[in-house]
């Protein structure tokens, strides 16, 4: 979908290019979060903040005024979606959160809804914890409940820690800084090439970009038996083009524990049949709605076929 500004809106962005010429890019942030703030009211506004920042869509929106990389502050403080944070906006999520924000608002509005007393809650693909810290507040507001986050990326990981920690919700969230795949072993964590090296968001074991570092890959299974884990509720999945793969270690987990719903990033057309068929193995039907280019999947069957392939794993 192209996106276009129109002249009315076209001219009130033009204003932080030019502050950005004459004072700097302090100014220019300054006045592109303003602009931002006003338009990711709406979850559409919210997309076109993304599409302003984003340099693999850039030439896909020619006549859409663009968020400078130049302005990008590498450590700033914020307070958003009711939580403070320190971001680096040279990464597109947490530009996104800067300027419009919010990030993801379905997501954030789905698991507001569905989120129940007690829930453990798996985020796989956490990154700096939006929708962990998030999820690990409403359970706070409901009266108890835990999250698991599960990111492998170092700096990703420092954030996501010291944002639970500013924000006393450190005791709720469970850290575990690992990849989960199929089988464990190493694997290096590429940036995309297309995007910062700093960009955590689009990081994965199959980008094409350079190493930026070295992590080990394990079994959610393997993991859970580990930790005794006894519940799961609701699982979060995000992984950048390793959702079946992680799926594929996380079988048994899902047939004992039937979590209620399961939420997977379903935008890779490519992908989408072996995703929809693993799922589908495991006694778990697409709902037919996403959330930000998330798919929700709800258990629809708990039959002795599922139970005997997967108690063989």
């Amino acid at each position: 979908m192209e996106y276009r500004d129109g002249v009315v809106r076209r001219a009130a962005w033009e204003v932080p290019h030019a502050a950005g010429r004459s004072l700097g890019s302090s100014s220019a942030r300054r006045l592109a979060r303003l602009m931002g703030s006003a338009e990711g009211l709406t979850e559409a506004g919210v997309t076109r903040i993304a599409n302003r920042i984003s340099p693999r869509v850039a030439d896909q929106n020619p006549r859409l005024v663009k968020i400078s990389p130049e302005w990008a502050a590498t450590d700033i403080a914020v307070r958003r979606q009711g939580l403070r944070w320190r971001l680096d906006l040279r990464d597109n999520l947490q530009a996104v959160l800067y300027y419009a924000g919010r990030y993801e608002p379905a997501v954030t509005r789905f698991l507001r809804a569905e989120l129940k007393p007690d829930d453990v809650v798996l985020d796989i693909g956490a990154n700096i914890g939006l929708h962990s810290l998030g999820a690990a507040r409403q359970l706070r507001e409901l009266g108890g409940g835990k999250v698991i986050a599960f990111e492998p990326a170092a700096d990703s990981m420092d954030k996501l820690r010291a944002a639970a920690e500013l924000n006393g919700l450190a005791d709720l969230i469970t850290l575990v800084p690992v990849a989960l795949g199929e089988r464990k072993y190493q694997a290096a964590l590429h940036a995309d090439s297309r995007y910062d090296p700093a960009d955590s968001g689009v990081r994965s074991l199959q980008a094409d970009g350079e190493v930026v570092q070295d992590v080990p890959v394990i079994r959610l299974d393997d993991w859970v038996r580990e930790q005794g884990l006894d519940r799961v509720d609701v699982v979060k999945l995000d992984v950048e083009g390793s959702e079946a793969a992680a799926l594929a270690g996380a079988t048994r987990t899902l047939v004992r524990f039937k979590p209620r719903a399961v939420l997977v990033e379903d935008k890779n057309p490519a992908l989408r049949r072996r995703l929809h068929t693993a799922l589908d193995e495991l006694g778990y039907r697409s709902t037919g709605v996403t959330f930000d280019h998330n798919t929700l999947f709800r258990p629809d069957r708990t039959d002795r076929e599922v139970l005997r392939r997967h108690s063989l794993r």
